[in-house]
Order: C-alpha cells, then sequence, then structure tokens
C-alpha cells in the first residue's frame, strides 16, 4: 500500500478532494490532505484567488512543505489547481521520497518553480477539453504541456496527459454543480488509483 499525499485547490477541501481522499482509503492506501486554509472553504474563485494572493505562493510552497513532513517516506503528490504547483514543488524538495505526482486541472513547466522534476517519478496531468484555466494557461505559454511533458522525460519519468470531453475545472467535485462531470469524475478516480497501486 502507499501513501498519498492530497493538495487541494484555492476553493479548500471540497467534496472532490474528500472522496478522492476516500476511494484512496478505500483502497487501503494512507491519505493525508493539506489544507493550507485551516478549514475555510471558498464556493466562488475571484475570493479564493485573492487569499491565495495574499498568502503568496512562495509562502504556500513552504507551508506545503512543511506540512508533507506529517507523511515519512515515499509518496504520492495529488495536487488540484493552484494545489497541483504544489503537489510539484513538494515532490521536486523530496526527490527521494516522491514516487508520482497526479495534477488535475493542468501542472505548470518545472522553471515558473525554480525547481527540477525528481528523477523517475511519473507524471500525469488531467484536464477538461475546455477547462478556462487551462486554456488561460495555454494563452499565456502555448507550450505549457508540452514544457512539462519534456520536464518529466527528461527526468526519466513517464508523462501521461488525459484530457476529457467539458469545461470543467474542479470536474471531479459534486459540490460544483456548474463543473462536475460525474463520469470523467470517476474515470479520474480509476486512473489514479491504478497510478498508486503501480507504485504502492
Amino acid at each position: 500500500m502507499a501513501q498519498v499525499i492530497l493538495f487541494p485547490s484555492v476553493l479548500g477541501v471540497r467534496q472532490g478532494v474528500t472522496d478522492l481522499a476516500a476511494a484512496l482509503t478505500g483502497a487501503g492506501h494512507t491519505v493525508q490532505v493539506v489544507d493550507l486554509l485551516d478549514g475555510q472553504v471558498f464556493d466562488d474563485y475571484e475570493p479564493a484567488v485573492a487569499r491565495a494572493r495574499e498568502m503568496g505562493f512562495p509562502a504556500q510552497m513552504a507551508a506545503a512543505l512543511q506540512a508533507s513532513r506529517q507523511t515519512e517516506g515515499p509518496f504520492v503528490a495529488v495536487g488540484f489547481s493552484n494545489g497541483a504547483g504544489l503537489a510539484q514543488w513538494v515532490a521536486a524538495q523530496r526527490p527521494d521520497d516522491a514516487r508520482g505526482v497526479v495534477m488535475v486541472g493542468g501542472g505548470i513547466p518545472m522553471r515558473d518553480l525554480e525547481a527540477t522534476w525528481p528523477p523517475g517519478v511519473p507524471g500525469q496531468v488531467h484536464v477538461s477539453a475546455g477547462d478556462p484555466f487551462h486554456e488561460e494557461d495555454r494563452q499565456f505559454d502555448p507550450m505549457v504541456d508540452e514544457h512539462l511533458q519534456d520536464d518529466v522525460e527528461h527526468a526519466g519519468g513517464a508523462f501521461t496527459y488525459v484530457e476529457y470531453q467539458g469545461d470543467g475545472h474542479l470536474f471531479n467535485d459534486p459540490s460544483l454543480p456548474a463543473e462536475y462531470q460525474p463520469d470523467e469524475a470517476r474515470i479520474l478516480t480509476r486512473r489514479v488509483l491504478e497510478l498508486v497501486d503501480a507504485v504502492g
């Protein structure tokens, strides 16, 4: 069995996070949820993003890494949206322990984190085809996915990019009805379980 660290989006620990945690623990894995908001949950992105900017990404990175130390030894990092970058960062800072990184809603090139991908660690990106946030990332850097793929593969890891139908950003979260895509959510959960089972 494996250890998994979950990094929520700027909206906090919502049902999409807790549902995945329940699926993982139900399969026998150990799960730590890193809640940088201390229980605060947002329903809208605008105030959530404002809160994240107030905290600052460097401070979030430091806090995420410190919190991850509660999980000793090998782990798989799973991040949602903003949390995907935190998952990448923590894996990069703990290369001897990282066994896989899952990025839901898109990842970012490691150069933006001023870090390098951990050697031999697989990376998975899961996005919906019409995700407006991922489209913004592509407008800023049209090669964002290719740059991340290069990071992973040059470090000797396997890169998997899964694009789903629809336009939900946090598409596995039933508490966000405008984004939730139940069929895609089930596929995401299955793929995460497969990865965790494989490395665990």
